[in-house]
């Protein structure tokens, strides 16, 4: 029987950080950017080479707010003053396609690094953090 093909949507992804489902997220993403330098040698215009020298990853994802369950109290975001900054732990985010028993992506060593808040129309407010990560996994690799 041929496996059916069909796109993630957003009401069916579950969020879980170090192994912890988190709340609700919306606009979950996340970018892995390998930067590439040209090796040049004296006397020839054209590069030699391309070498990878820098790999970044960047987690995103807009955070539901519930009262009581920010950021802090889930674990997310460190709550303190530079020694709790300095010795936030990294976390391990991984995204799921609903009851999946295996992530579709695993997001390894983030750290966070930005976050603000809005209220949109009709009340809802979201908090949206981004996180510097050491590595991506797809799902072959997780």
């Amino acid at each position: 029987m041929a496996e059916t093909k069909r796109a993630i949507a957003g009401a069916r992804a579950r969020l879980l950080v170090n192994g912890k489902e988190v709340g609700w997220a919306t606009g979950v993403g996340c970018q892995e950017t390998i930067t590439v330098v040209a090796v040049d040698v004296l006397g020839n215009v054209d590069a030699e080479e391309l070498e990878p020298v820098h790999r970044a990853v960047t987690f995103t994802a807009d955070f539901v707010r519930i009262k009581k369950s920010d950021l802090m109290a889930m674990g997310l975001w460190p709550r303190g003053t530079t020694p709790q900054v300095v010795d936030f732990p990294p976390l391990t985010i991984e995204v799921y396609d609903g009851i999946a028993d295996a992530p579709i992506y695993k997001v390894e060593g983030a750290k966070p690094q930005s976050r603000n808040w809005r209220v949109d129309r009709g009340g809802l407010m979201t908090i949206n953090a981004s996180f510097m990560a050491l590595r991506l996994y797809d799902e072959i690799d997780a």
